[in-house]
């Protein structure tokens, strides 16, 4: 059994358990979510996040599903019928040498009882660690064979970001939700002559190894840009119903760019082994799966090409800017927009 975050069971006990996330927490985790940033956003009149969660639920059921030794929860009595109700929960994951936070988040209800610190533990870790034990970090990896620390956060969050940047993950780059209609095209050149494009499905549907070519092409491109490939990551950019392209070159066949776009207007992630490329590559995503509405991406403030070009286009900065945080100043957002601040 288990309550609903914003509705407490009377008398139920403040006591904090931690325990690793299941499938089934995953609705109550987006409902955590939701009271989270809806309190702190509210008292500084900010609007509240949508009342829809499928995005979120979905985000946090495929961040669990690829590395569920770092999703955990904590929970309380409901004080009624012997059950639990989940109160706050973290979700990271690993992608080659990069450890990165997905959500962590904790009903108003609970906040200032170190319950963010204890499940920052547990998501570092991937393990209930023992008392006295030494927690991974940036600074100490231990044996975990991780090289890079990542997440996001929101800019109004003060105390969250100052627990982080001890730990050693320093807010590097603001990232800002950019969107509107695309009123320049001009704005958007197309690929340079030596370069074609290729969707992902061609390169998938070519013979029976196309799929495993797409693959290789998209992970060798990721490994240049970001330091890692995810290929579960754009199993899920699939799932969501996100079409890929690929810049090509067209003598050596070797992809040099991606982007990916959607019949709701959503574009990314795009990766470019040159940033100058982004402006070709978002429009793209954009005309190759056109939307009779409004687009929307995340543009990091390092990401100048493509900043410049979104503006020129006519888009316009959507709300406040969110921060992403990393160990080391060598963050791979000049070139790469993500999907979204919890998936990169």
């Amino acid at each position: 059994m288990t309550a609903t975050p914003d509705e407490p069971a009377a008398g139920a006990a403040t006591e904090i358990r931690y325990r690793p996330m299941r499938a089934e927490d995953v609705p109550t985790c987006a409902r955590v979510l939701k009271a989270a940033i809806d309190d702190y956003s509210g008292r500084l009149n900010q609007p509240p996040i949508p009342a829809d969660l499928g995005p979120v639920e979905r985000i946090i059921a495929h961040v669990l599903a690829t590395d569920p030794a770092r999703a955990w929860v904590g929970v309380a009595d409901d004080g009624v019928g012997g059950g639990e109700r989940v109160l706050a929960f973290a979700n990271a994951y690993v992608r080659g040498g990069t450890w990165y936070l997905a959500a962590l988040m904790v009903h108003p209800s609970v906040q200032a009882a170190h319950v963010g610190s204890a499940l920052m533990d547990r998501a570092q870790a991937g393990f209930e660690p023992a008392p006295g034990m030494a927690i991974p970090s940036p600074d100490a990896p231990l044996d975990t064979g991780l090289t890079s620390w990542g997440m996001s956060t929101d800019a109004l969050q003060p105390i969250s970001n100052a627990l982080y940047a001890k730990r050693g993950i320093i807010a590097r780059v603001p990232a800002w939700r950019m969107g509107g209609e695309v009123r320049r095209w001009s704005a958007f050149p197309r690929l340079p002559a030596g370069l074609r494009l290729v969707p992902f499905e061609a390169v998938a549907g070519d013979g029976p190894t196309g799929a495993e070519r797409l693959e290789a092409m998209v992970a060798e491109l990721d490994q240049e840009v970001l330091g890692f490939a995810h290929p579960q990551d754009h199993g899920w950019m699939a799932r969501e119903g996100r079409l890929g392209f690929l810049a090509v070159d067209r003598g050596d066949g070797r992809a040099l760019g991606y982007a990916y776009g959607s019949g709701t207007g959503r574009v990314g992630p795009v990766a470019a082994a040159d940033p100058a490329l982004h402006p070709s590559l978002i429009g793209i995503a954009i005309r190759e799966t056109p939307v009779l509405g409004p687009v929307a991406t995340w543009v990091l403030g390092s990401s100048d090409e493509a900043m410049r070009a979104l503006l020129d286009a006519g888009l316009r900065y959507d709300g406040l800017p969110g921060l992403f945080c990393w160990s080391h100043d060598r963050h791979p957002f000049r070139r790469y927009l993500p999907a979204a601040m919890a998936i990169i």
